[in-house]
């Protein structure tokens, strides 16, 4: 039988950004930030991708935005390669940092919100709430192919000492099984069975039996109920013929800070 995970939908909060929340993380874990970004009411939206969209002064005026009203000093992003390379990071620094290339950060420094810009892909997300250790992945297909999440996991054990039973999982918000037609080669390189033409991909689903038989506990597992392409418009979609990204976004919050 497949593993299962429990679906969360993301809450749209109230700040001045557009930003949705995990609810259940938001109550358990105060001293933790994590969720996504959304496209927003703005005309041309909430964009944030660095490479290849809006001038440079409007995209670092809305990574300020974002900081300032998620209350943390300093955002590192990487230019995203569709691979595995994972960025250990031991301490926040001021501002946008944007790391060397890379799809993957892991943490335990308070003030540093990492981020991955997704825009279909699925953002992974990683929490060892007892050592207040997280990792933040951005995962395509050839993310999933390459081993991103095990690659996570490996380092978060060999940083840190944390074993997968630890830890909690959640799937954030992403094209769904039913949106995504992929060929068959893309089942290949998951390791999946393929069809014989383009067939729907549950990319989401993947990452879970990925996650379980890795050691990571079915029920510590979540999956937002959110489609980026049929949920309603709340999040831009690649498939959907956006150029923007959203964000996602998690950070250990400063002593001192909601729940610090």
């Amino acid at each position: 039988m497949r593993p299962t995970a429990r679906v969360v939908d993301e809450a749209l909060s109230d700040l001045e950004v557009p930003f949705w929340e995990h609810p259940e993380w938001a109550r358990e874990f105060p001293w933790l930030l994590a969720g996504a970004t959304g496209r927003g009411r703005d005309a041309e939206g909430f964009d944030l991708r660095l490479f290849g969209g809006p001038t440079g002064a409007e995209v670092e005026a809305r990574w300020a935005r974002l900081g300032d009203a998620l209350g943390f000093t300093g955002i590192t992003v990487s230019r995203q390669v569709h691979e595995a390379r994972i960025h250990v990071h031991d301490a926040a620094r001021t501002g946008l940092v944007i790391a060397e290339s890379g799809d993957g950060h892991v943490t335990r420094a308070p003030d540093l919100l990492m981020a991955v810009t997704v825009a279909d892909c699925v953002p992974v997300y990683l929490v060892d709430p007892a050592e207040r250790v997280a990792a933040l992945l951005h995962a395509g297909w050839r993310g999933v192919a390459a081993g991103i999440l095990e690659g996570a996991l490996d380092a978060l054990r060999a940083s840190f000492s944390i074993a997968p039973d630890r830890l909690r999982l959640h799937l954030g918000p992403s094209i769904c099984g039913r949106c995504y037609e992929v060929g068959p080669e893309v089942f290949e390189a998951v390791g999946l069975s393929a069809p014989e033409g383009p067939e729907p991909i549950d990319l989401r689903s993947v990452l879970v039996e990925r996650a379980v038989a890795a050691g990571v506990p079915a029920d510590a597992i979540t999956v937002s109920g959110h489609c980026t392409l049929c949920s309603g418009g709340g999040f831009f979609s690649h498939r959907g013929g956006d150029a923007g990204r959203q964000v996602a976004i998690l950070g250990v919050r400063a002593r001192g800070g909601r729940g610090g």
